[in-house]
């Protein structure tokens, strides 16, 4: 499903899924989209620090700062997509600016 600049999740070590687990748990604020729920990562993308994650049937590509400190709104960016369809669409124009 994923193309550059995107790689699955699961070409990485379970080690790496951690680290980026405890980056995002580290970096929410309180009021954040995502603060205090379980995520679950599908894929990352190197150039831009975004990972692709999965919350309550919805979709999300967070763009970490690697601050390794909470962050105060609207940081860690973070868009959010209702439905697969509109992931994939935008996934293809390989184009995500945060």
């Amino acid at each position: 499903m994923y193309s550059e600049p995107w790689s699955d999740i699961e070409d990485y070590s379970s080690a790496h899924e951690a680290v980026l687990l405890t980056e995002i748990a580290t970096e929410l604020p309180v009021g954040h989209d995502l603060y205090g729920k379980s995520t679950k990562i599908l894929a990352k993308r190197e150039d831009k620090d975004g990972v692709l994650v999965v919350c309550d049937n919805k979709f999300y590509i967070v763009h970490l700062t690697w601050s390794q400190k909470k962050e105060v709104l609207p940081y860690p960016e973070t868009r959010s997509y209702d439905s697969l369809e509109v992931l994939q669409e935008q996934l293809a124009k390989d184009s995500l600016y945060f």
